[in-house]
């Protein structure tokens, strides 16, 4: 009861400090300038005249990366940074820090930039198809895996069947929706060790992040996280560490972001939408003989989650039942929409609509 109380009261009191609450003096506002397409080369990009601005404490772009331009969960497909091409539109192109909003709008309206756009895929059946632009040059098809789990004799299952029903479904992409909005605060002391303050998952992993980005050790970076106002897996993706610390390292003055929430719809990873196909078979006694799932995934223009959070669906797509003979065939795509990754229950949702839709 007591950790319960010391948890809850202070939120039921209003005395709870969340990430949105807290404020550094001298604190610069610092502002993330995203891809203007979906899919398309960097031809140009000049800041020169953005750094001039009145109030601009510093404008970053790919080349002032310290560390690693790269980041991921399962694969390391991400840059921090667009560098030679943007791949959707959550893509970020160049970070600024500024006194204020205004300063920050008028030095990104100075940002001198030139795209080849590129065609882009915004479903699986235009990422798959022959001759389909590709998301990542190392992915023929756009696939970024195929998951295959098998039990037992699929073919003998549907044999044995008296009665068997196919039906498809599909679940859509869905937004998190937090009230806090994706903050982020960070300082710099005069030893070097930067300290950060940020809703999140796990504060190793974006402590990891911020060390690697700026190519320092991690023992000179502490991640802080107060209460946060909602995540539900939404909060996981590394990115803003990545950009506060940039902007800390650059300006050597400490900055703060905090998203809107139109910027929150294309700021983050969303829920995978899923296509799926099910064909069961069974006996007129109500045995199941027989179970084969066919699933499809967005997972957007980078991997994130989507190979764990589809293997464990895989895993779990049949349910609690006793199904002798089953097949689950998965497919990951990649396209150029926002990324997809992380939310709760990770693809359950998906397959358990499906399962129990195919059971009714």
């Amino acid at each position: 009861m007591d950790s319960v109380l010391r948890s809850s009261l202070p939120k039921t009191t209003g005395e709870a400090k969340f990430v949105s609450d807290l404020r550094l003096p001298d604190c610069l506002y610092g502002h993330v300038v995203r891809s203007p397409h979906a899919h398309a080369k960097i031809l140009n990009l000049d800041i020169t005249a953005a750094k001039r601005t009145p109030g601009v404490a510093a404008v970053i772009t790919a080349n002032d990366i310290p560390g690693i331009n790269r980041l991921g969960k399962t694969r390391f497909d991400q840059p921090v940074l667009a560098h030679d091409k943007v791949r959707t539109y959550l893509d970020a192109v160049v970070l600024i820090a500024a006194e204020d909003e205004q300063s920050a709008r008028e030095a990104e309206e100075k940002i001198e930039w030139e795209f080849e756009p590129l065609p882009a895929v915004f479903s699986i059946a235009e990422a798959t198809q022959p001759g389909a632009s590709l998301v990542h040059e190392d992915r023929p098809g756009n696939i970024l895996n195929e998951i295959e789990l098998a039990i037992g004799d699929i073919s003998l299952g549907f044999k044995d069947s008296e009665l068997i029903i196919q039906e498809s479904y599909k679940t859509p992409a869905i937004e998190h929706s937090y009230f806090e909005m994706d903050t982020g605060l960070i300082k710099k002391d005069q030893s070097g060790m930067y300290t950060l303050w940020v809703g999140c998952h796990s504060v190793y992993s974006e402590r990891m992040i911020a060390a690697n980005t700026l190519d320092i050790d991690e023992e000179q970076v502490v991640v802080i996280q107060p209460y946060t106002g909602g995540s539900f897996g939404g909060k996981d993706d590394g990115l803003l560490t990545a950009y506060l610390s940039l902007l800390a390292y650059h300006s050597q003055r400490p900055v703060r972001i905090s998203f809107s929430r139109h910027e929150e719809f294309i700021a983050h990873t969303k829920r995978h939408p899923q296509w799926i196909k099910v064909k069961m078979g069974l006996r007129k006694d109500g045995t199941i003989t027989a179970v084969k799932f066919d699933i499809q995934t967005d997972t957007g223009a980078y991997a994130h989650w989507g190979e764990g959070i589809f293997t464990f669906a895989s895993i779990g797509a049949s349910g609690p039942y006793n199904i002798p003979h089953q097949k689950i065939s998965t497919t990951l795509v990649y396209t150029n929409n926002i990324p997809m990754g992380a939310m709760r229950a990770w693809g359950m949702p998906g397959v358990t609509f499906a399962m129990e839709s195919q059971m009714d």
